[in-house]
């Protein structure tokens, strides 16, 4: 009786580490071991001469820290007008995930 929990147990556990992703970027294709995706969301066509990129990460999709947000970004870079806008994703096994946010423009 303890050995079939024990193996159901078990079952369950590569069940859920196979299927289930618990670090995920939210959005875009994902691999069933590995993605790594860019994503154009917004572009003119301009050129630009400054370009900043910053990450959020999630491990186990229990922790998550990082600021990626559009106001962090040109204050960083001292961007005024955004030309461009990219978003590229990054996960390992369900087990770390990464979202950056990359912004190029002008002053």
């Amino acid at each position: 009786m303890v050995q079939k929990k024990i193996t159901l147990g078990f079952v369950f556990l590569i069940f859920h580490l196979l299927l289930v992703s618990c670090a995920s970027p939210g959005f875009g294709p994902r691999g069933f071991l590995f993605t790594k995706t860019k994503i154009g969301v917004f572009g003119t066509g301009e050129t630009s001469k400054r370009r900043v990129t910053s990450c959020i990460h999630s491990i186990l999709g229990l922790f998550s820290f990082g600021d990626a947000s559009f106001e962090f970004l040109k204050s960083r870079s001292k961007i005024q007008t955004v030309t461009e806008t990219n978003w590229t994703t990054f996960v390992v096994l369900g087990v770390y995930a990464n979202l950056c946010v990359e912004i190029s423009g002008n002053e």
